[in-house]
């Protein structure tokens, strides 16, 4: 366990998107990661996901005691990026009154972006610090959210969590649809997992995870990440 604090002081996972719709070629973030979003009308419940995900990151850690770990993102891309064209609802209809609404020709992507991140690992189950910024419809509100970590039976490691968006924050008027007869609520939820690719600085804090919680991988993948 020593020798994973030293790398995570020192190694640098740096990905940058050069294009914002450079989804597969330079992505950080697996295809297996989703993101997708929840809410209401007063008729019916709504979800609604997102195809692809991308996103580029450049950690540093800056503490590592006590089974804590804590640092920034030094990435100037965006953290994870969606387009919203690529967002699905399962309705054509729905699909088109979402980009009306959300401006989609004008504002084509919707956006995170980590700034700092401090990861407890002592806890039962660890459990990730999350402050940034997002912007959707061009507005950029601060962002803080707490996320799970845990990895899988094939030893990847997935962020997972929820955060509630209120679309008047981001000067997004909720849907009103047939003579005000359709509305849409207010807030929304976003819920993500995500898996980052196994590289540096991710494989250092998966190797972290996997020695305070020790789990039954495949044959191989602990020892593979952890060397």
């Amino acid at each position: 366990m020593r020798g994973v604090w030293p790398a995570l002081m020192s190694v640098t996972l740096l990905l940058p998107t050069h294009r914002a719709y450079a989804f597969e070629r330079d992505s950080v973030v697996t295809p297996s990661s989703r993101i997708w979003i929840t809410g209401a009308s007063n008729i019916r419940r709504f979800t609604c996901q997102a195809r692809r995900v991308a996103g580029a990151i450049d950690l540093r850690a800056r503490t590592a005691r006590d089974g804590t770990i804590g640092g920034d993102n030094l990435g100037r891309s965006p953290s994870l990026l969606i387009a919203v064209d690529d967002v699905d609802c399962g309705l054509g209809a729905m699909n088109q009154h979402l980009r009306e609404t959300l401006a989609g020709e004008r504002f084509p992507t919707i956006e995170f972006r980590l700034a700092t991140y401090q990861v407890d690992l002592s806890a039962r189950t660890a459990i990730a610090r999350l402050t940034g910024s997002t912007t959707i419809h061009g507005v950029t509100r601060p962002v803080e959210t707490i996320a799970r970590l845990r990895a899988d039976s094939l030893g990847e490691m997935h962020v997972t969590g929820t955060y509630v968006v209120r679309m008047s924050d981001f000067g997004v008027r909720p849907p009103r649809r047939f003579g005000g007869l359709l509305r849409v609520k207010d807030r929304v939820t976003v819920h993500f997992d995500v898996t980052p690719q196994r590289a540096d600085a991710i494989g250092a804090l998966r190797c972290a995870l996997f020695t305070h919680h020790p789990l039954q991988l495949n044959p191989g993948a602990t020892y593979a990440l952890c060397l």
